[in-house]
């Protein structure tokens, strides 16, 4: 097999992994190094190759995570929705309303002072 299909095999392969979800989990930067390194040195790819591949990986592996966290954000507020649990920000919006009708009832309530 030749260098260009020993390259094009494993970035199919990690392409694969990748959209499996295996990435995430496979590519810390540390890892993305070993990997990329050991193709390099059994001759799988030149070293201007395994540069390339760890900037694609890596960027694949941001982008990943970018999407992960979004798809963990709107699972989380579809769950809250669902629920009868209490948001931080409408505790907060209570919490001024109820300061605010305390502050018109002290009002009311102190109301003018009779001449004495």
């Amino acid at each position: 097999m030749s260098e260009q299909q020993n390259t094009a095999t494993w970035r199919d392969m990690l392409d694969k992994m990748m959209e499996l979800g295996l990435g995430a989990a496979l590519l810390t930067k540390d890892a993305a190094t070993k990997l990329v390194d050991d193709l390099v040195k059994r001759g799988s790819m030149t070293g201007e190759d395994g540069k390339r591949l760890f900037n694609e990986m890596m960027e694949k592996g941001r982008v990943q995570k970018e999407r992960m966290d979004e798809l963990i954000a709107e699972t989380v507020n579809r769950l809250l929705e669902k629920s009868d649990v209490a948001r931080r920000s409408h505790l907060e919006a209570l919490e001024q309303r109820i300061a605010a009708l305390e502050s018109q009832l002290r009002a009311r309530t102190q109301g003018p002072t009779p001449p004495g």
